[in-house]
């Protein structure tokens, strides 16, 4: 029966390895960005299988709930019906009680339906049409008690083989996003290593030291994600200047200096007022460029330089 097929194929359905057997601990301190990079690489990689097995018991699940849908759109009928039958048993028994037959009837109808039928012969009052009716309706409340039951299990299996697939998918989401954090720590520690402390006094440019490494986010501001604007602003914070966080704002509330003024802390504005970083002397700047690197040192003229500011 198809019910049972599919009941007994979610049922059966190997489940994915579990996550843990997938990946291993990475080792922070024995591990550089680009193996920690290999490592998440080969994890999505894995991913992608959990997924794809995912989406075929999704396949599975969608066939079992559609039976299910199925037999529930049956079941009000065979509840009528299984009334009916009911209705129709008791109706012959009330018929065989007034012919003297009621101990007859009492010991047909008890016991188990499944041999509802050989009992029937020992009912020899009873018509051949009656038991006919009989019959019709044994087989009737069968039918329901079975839908029913199919129903249930089918309902359980589905419930459960998703929520084992979504428990595994969630804890191999959670082993990369703690690889991914691990990254940006190494990287982050990769980069102030090749760029040593920061040993000057500006408040400014101490704070743009401690964010290399972080992540550019569009329209972020902290603390572990910036956009560029988001940087000059939340490094000027840190010295009790407000700012901004926009290009062009933060243009309108610097004061106009020139490239031989400029000091650690002051802002260099680029490519028609879209882009700002902070000036952290020798021909530096720390920014943050874009989606695809994070906060870094770069050399002053890394494109077209609009002007200079100091709040």
């Amino acid at each position: 029966m198809r019910t049972r097929r599919i009941a007994a194929a979610i049922a059966a359905a190997a489940l994915l390895p579990a996550a843990a057997a997938l990946f291993t601990s990475s080792q922070a301190t024995a591990q550089t960005s680009d193996e920690i990079q290999d490592e998440i690489d080969a994890q999505h990689s894995e991913l992608e299988k959990v997924i794809e097995d995912y989406n075929a018991k999704q396949e599975e699940l969608e066939d079992a709930n559609q039976l299910i849908a199925d037999i529930q759109a049956q079941l009000p009928a065979l509840e009528a019906a299984g009334l009916a039958a009911q209705d129709r048993m008791a109706q012959i028994a009330a018929t065989a009680y007034a012919g003297g037959d009621f101990a007859m009837v009492n010991s047909v109808l008890a016991g188990d339906p499944s041999d509802f039928a050989d009992r029937l012969m020992y009912l020899s009052t009873l018509s051949e049409a009656d038991s006919v009716t009989l019959q019709d309706s044994l087989t009737q409340i069968e039918e329901l008690e079975t839908r029913q039951a199919e129903l249930v299990a089918l309902q359980e299996s589905a419930d459960e083989i998703l929520a084992e697939i979504e428990a595994q998918q969630d804890e191999i989401e959670d082993e990369i996003d703690a690889l991914e954090a691990e990254y940006d720590d190494v990287v982050r520690e990769e980069y102030q290593e090749e760029w040593g402390d920061y040993t000057g006094d500006s408040a400014v440019v101490a704070f743009a030291y401690d964010q290399l490494g972080d992540d550019y986010v569009y329209g972020a501001d902290g603390p572990d994600t910036w956009d560029c604007s988001g940087l000059t602003q939340g490094a000027w914070g840190a010295a009790g200047v407000s700012l901004s966080h926009n290009t062009e704002m933060q243009w309108n509330e610097t004061a106009r200096i020139s490239r031989s003024e400029l000091q650690p802390g002051d802002l260099v504005f680029y490519n028609g007022l879209s882009h700002v970083a902070i000036y952290i002397g020798d021909g530096q700047i720390i920014h943050a460029p874009n989606s695809t690197t994070v906060v870094k040192i770069a050399d002053l003229d890394i494109m077209g330089i609009d002007g200079y500011g100091r709040p």
